[in-house]
């Protein structure tokens, strides 16, 4: 079952695919990048796979093969948020913070506007009704002051047993990478999809950035640093890898 269309160098070459054997559906959008992504698209359950272009389709089955389980739990998950969701809330979302799952409430004619998490749920509330992007803006500024404060502690733990330190650290959105740092400047920003990971994931990035400034390329003297002071980093990489940007 494939629907293809042309690629063009503009255009990323998209396609449905089946897993043999399995009945399972995927999404496939081949483009200029070097890793495989895999996702579970929250407001429908659509498993999706970004790939480099010449990466074997083999590979790509044994991906989601070996995360078959992971991707179930979170179709039935979503199946279930779907058909039983409440008036006060966005039908069928759920939000990933810090590596936890929160569902998203949102409250309206409430005397203030303001955020705040309780047993498992997310609750934005604000005087009139939210437009979409009014409400992405409230739950990006709730992730971003959840990630800023695991920064200030953690960046003063990696920069003391690392033995070495920035000028400045800052949040912000990006396409395509999870940071970014300014050798010359010692400057590193971090992105602001990094508040939806667990801990792990947002110290690899953080050991990532920070090493740089002992080692300017991805090399074996790069890696090595990377073994010595973060040993467990791949399988923290490999999560980053599988669950992918949402596009905040």
């Amino acid at each position: 079952m494939r629907q293809h269309q042309r690629a063009t160098p503009d255009r990323p070459l998209v396609s449905m695919e089946v897993l043999p054997e399995s009945g399972l559906v995927f999404e496939l959008t081949r483009k200029p990048i070097k890793r495989a992504y895999l996702r579970v698209r929250a407001k429908d359950g659509q498993i999706t796979v970004n790939a480099p272009l010449t990466l074997p389709l083999a590979y790509i089955h044994d991906l989601i093969t070996q995360h078959r389980d992971w991707i179930l739990k979170h179709q039935t998950r979503i199946q279930q948020q779907t058909k039983i969701a409440p008036a006060d809330r966005v039908p069928g979302q759920m939000l990933d913070v810090l590596g936890e799952s929160l569902e998203l409430r949102c409250h309206h004619k409430a005397t203030r506007a303001h955020t705040e998490c309780s047993e498992g749920v997310l609750h934005i509330h604000s005087r009139t009704v939210l437009s979409p992007p009014q409400l992405q803006a409230r739950v990006n500024a709730y992730l971003w002051d959840q990630l800023h404060a695991i920064l200030r502690d953690r960046l003063d733990y990696w920069s003391v047993k690392i033995g070495v330190s920035v000028t400045f650290i800052g949040i912000k959105r990006m396409k395509t990478r999870w940071g970014s740092c300014n050798i010359r400047d010692r400057r590193i920003w971090i992105n602001l999809e990094l508040a939806r990971m667990p801990l792990g994931c947002i110290d690899l990035v953080l050991v990532h950035e920070l090493v740089h400034l002992h080692e300017r390329g991805h090399n074996a003297r790069f890696y090595a640093f990377m073994d010595h002071y973060l040993p467990n980093w791949r399988a923290w990489q490999e999560q980053l890898q599988r669950t992918g940007m949402a596009g905040l």
